[in-house]
């Protein structure tokens, strides 16, 4: 996806950093079953002159039971799935001006499953949990993540819209604790058979750093194919 974002400054800078996402996902479909996801993100604090860049690589299994019957006209298949589940490997880096910040590189190996259930026309509740086994420079780490959320689908101007509000906590090894939330809220538009967009801005509460509220702006492009 590639994201064009814009940051939100926090009421205190001492204790808020606002920061800038791009994403560039492409999705490329191998059966009704399987799908593979190539992705690249590059992050950017607004008061800092670090980037953090992003890529990865994962296999998404899609349940064979569809929420609305057969939605040909959808390019996402995961949309439309009761279950599924990602498996994949990404790699990150920190840079500041030419050299790498702190020598500071993220290895993981992800593994998730989402549940969805409609409790109505178009309205559907979600589920996802996700693992995270994490090389961080020479130390290692686990991450459990645990995610509801809400979204609704409707059509405007021609347009298919599915806004979302999420709200997730995580677990790291590395504290003991589940030391961090993740508050989202966002939508994704159709914008041809083979493109989405999607805005979102997340609020984050970690107490293991400093400091420890971020705020994340970010515009994602999807490609479905």
């Amino acid at each position: 996806m590639l994201s064009g974002c814009v940051a939100l400054a926090g009421p205190a800078r001492a204790e808020v950093e606002s920061e800038a996402v791009s994403e560039l996902n492409a999705y490329f479909k191998l059966s009704d079953t399987f799908r593979v996801l190539a992705s690249a993100s590059l992050t950017k604090p607004v008061t800092e002159t670090v980037t953090d860049g992003d890529v990865g690589a994962y296999l998404d299994v899609l349940s064979l039971k569809s929420i609305f019957g057969e939605l040909l006209s959808d390019p996402d298949l995961a949309q439309n799935r009761y279950l599924w589940g990602r498996v994949g490997y990404s790699f990150g880096e920190i840079h500041e001006g030419d050299g790498l910040k702190d020598d500071y590189r993220d290895k993981q190996f992800v593994g998730e499953i989402t549940g969805q259930y409609p409790i109505s026309e178009g309205l559907l509740i979600e589920a996802r949990a996700r693992i995270e086994f994490r090389t961080l420079g020479t130390g290692r780490s686990n991450r459990y993540r645990f995610r509801i959320g809400m979204e609704k689908e409707f059509t405007l101007f021609g347009r298919e819209m599915i806004p979302y509000a999420r709200a997730e906590i995580l677990y790291d090894t590395r504290f003991e604790i589940w030391n961090s939330q993740i508050y989202q809220a966002g939508a994704d538009i159709g914008l041809t058979d083979h493109f989405r967009i999607e805005l979102y801005y997340s609020h984050r509460t970690d107490t293991s750093v400093q400091p420890a509220h971020l705020n994340t702006v970010g515009l994602s492009l999807k490609y479905y194919r």
